[in-house]
């Protein structure tokens, strides 16, 4: 998710410099430069000085902070995670949010929706992992929205996990909506199949049955 490859190209291209050219002032190999701009590797932090005073800009623009930062980056990531869910491939979609969190690390929605993508497995490794996802965002600050979305997720989780008294409780605290404890409830009081849970998973996820 980082920019250095695209922005450094820009930033090269801009002063009119050949990739040998900035290498020798960087006194680095081109093939470095060449490594660099296409994504391959990224410069040395001990470099980020020198790529600074060469460009003449601060270390955000080199990087891409703006670029990060951004609200549309942030829409795209939940889009195409939720387009990767969409077609049935949910691996796809948990690498989606794996990968955002390295650049947003400790982000309560990203995590919240990792959490959601997982909880869809029968697997109970990625189970307890999203379980303990959901308890790291429950543990913070996260809006309201992300707070009952992860709760909801979370009933079904300790659900799958068989710890149905821990999902009861969890439910009790829902909102309403699709989210509401009233259906939640219900939903685990009545033996729900796992294709079931998993339908209502999804609903959470993406608003949508089926």
């Amino acid at each position: 998710m980082l920019y250095i490859s695209e922005n450094l190209k820009q930033l090269r291209k801009k002063k009119e410099w050949t990739q040998e050219e900035m290498a020798e002032m960087l006194g680095v190999s081109h093939q470095s430069v060449s490594k660099w701009e296409r994504g391959d590797t990224y410069p040395d932090i001990t470099l980020l000085p020198a790529l600074v005073n060469l460009f003449k800009v601060s270390i955000d623009a080199i990087v891409g902070m703006d670029k990060i930062n951004a609200n549309e980056v942030r829409a795209a990531i939940f889009k195409s995670g939720h387009e990767c869910l969409r077609r049935g491939d949910r691996q796809a979609a948990a690498q989606v949010f794996l990968e955002a969190l390295k650049t947003f690390p400790g982000d309560e929605s990203l995590m919240s929706e990792l959490a959601l993508v997982l909880s869809m497995e029968s697997d109970q490794a990625a189970l307890k992992q999203a379980a303990s996802l959901c308890e790291r965002v429950l543990s913070g600050s996260p809006t309201e929205k992300v707070r009952h979305t992860t709760s909801a997720a979370a009933c079904f989780i300790y659900y799958k996990l068989g710890e149905a008294d821990k999902a009861r409780a969890t439910a009790g605290n829902l909102p309403h909506q699709r989210e509401s404890r009233e259906p939640i409830v219900e939903a685990l009081t009545s033996a729900a199949s796992a294709d079931d849970i998993d339908a209502y998973l999804r609903l959470i996820t993406l608003g949508e049955c089926g």
